[in-house]
């Protein structure tokens, strides 16, 4: 995404905590129910033609991939499924939108479901899309570093965004240093710049399949990634897909639609990983990114989604979700207890996973 996009995107973030809250409060809108088909199962039905209005996280970029090759080769019209991708006016939006059931389905973050959680908004995660972390700390080429302790005496640019701050504060802990050791900056939304202009070492809040790649096309040098796992911070889904609890629960042509969806999108992703070179060809037709950035970030973002040993595209593995909910309470991210069950369920996907 390009930097302006990056700038509301994560500002957009922040502020979901304050606009999920007005769902709370909210009854249901008088939507037409989803038509579909049966209730949900492990296998794709066909028995009915549905329509679906998704809002996208932010505009299409590489880590929708598996999202459009899937549009692109036609598994969405061969579940019977006709849908409709809306990028948002807001990266708040989408998730608080499926709550208040003004459109069917939302791309949204992992972190937001523990927020809406805390402000009861009505939402479950039925399937991850991209299954690990991006955020990461990105030290700038040339700069010696290739473990976290010898960060010691270097700078890091942060967005000042409170997520990120606890980023940084658990990167300090990991590396066993002080906050007297390193110098943090707020570089507001200026990530890339901060390094190219060698304001600051490194910094934090830049992802790896974005600014990474930015930093190393625009210095021709690979900068030293840390993603957030390796920070300290409990891995993560980036992104999920975001279904409305209650509508899964009261309208079996809604759940048998969502079950579709997923698998569509879960045949796309596959599909994808296995075709670099197309799946790139697809990105770059629907979206404005350069085509020099797509080249590298597409491929790399696809060995990002490609499954670990012992797991499956697309599931979500709970025991994870609730480590992360614990870290967010722990640094004070919710207040709240959380408890990753009740907001994620693999119950549409279409298989068993692990």
């Amino acid at each position: 995404m390009n930097r302006s996009g990056l700038t509301q995107k994560r500002a957009a973030i922040a502020a979901i905590a304050v606009l999920a809250i007005v769902a709370a409060a909210c009854s249901k809108s008088s939507s037409t129910p989803t038509p579909g088909g049966s209730t949900p199962s492990g296998s794709v039905s066909t028995s009915a033609p549905a329509k679906l209005s998704v809002e996208l996280d932010w505009v299409p970029n590489p880590d929708h991939v598996g999202i459009y090759y899937a549009q692109d080769k036609g598994y969405f019209t061969d579940a019977n499924l006709t849908v409709a991708f809306h990028p948002p006016s807001n990266a708040a939006d989408p998730i608080k939108l499926v709550g208040l059931d003004k459109v069917d389905l939302a791309i949204s973050y992992e972190p937001e479901m523990f927020y809406g959680q805390q402000n009861a908004l009505p939402v479950t995660a039925v399937a991850t899309v991209v299954p690990v972390p991006l955020n990461s700390m990105i030290v700038a080429p040339g700069v010696a570093v290739t473990q976290l302790s010898q960060m010691s005496g270097k700078s890091v640019g942060v967005t000042g965004i409170p997520s990120d701050d606890a980023f940084y504060q658990t990167m300090l802990k990991t590396a066993g240093l002080a906050e007297s050791d390193v110098t943090k900056v707020n570089v507001g939304f200026n990530l890339v710049p901060s390094v190219l202009s060698n304001k600051v070492d490194a910094i934090i809040g830049g992802y790896r399949n974005v600014e990474a790649i930015q930093v190393e096309q625009e210095t021709g040098k690979k900068p030293t990634v840390f993603p957030a796992d390796q920070l300290g911070v409990p891995t993560y889904a980036e992104l999920v897909v975001v279904a409305n609890s209650d509508r899964l629960a009261s309208d079996p042509a809604y759940a048998d639609a969502v079950t579709r969806f997923v698998a569509s999108l879960v045949k796309g992703t596959d599909a994808a990983i296995a075709d670099q070179t197309g799946a790139t060809t697809v990105m770059k037709s629907v979206t404005q990114y350069d085509p020099k950035f797509l080249d590298q970030s597409v491929p790399y973002t696809l060995t990002l989604l490609t499954p670990a040993a012992g797991t499956k595209t697309g599931c979500i593995d709970s025991a994870a979700w609730q480590s992360y909910g614990d870290w967010m309470k722990t640094n004070s991210l919710i207040t709240s207890t959380p408890d990753a069950s009740a907001i994620s369920t693999n119950q549409y996907m279409p298989y068993s996973c692990p």
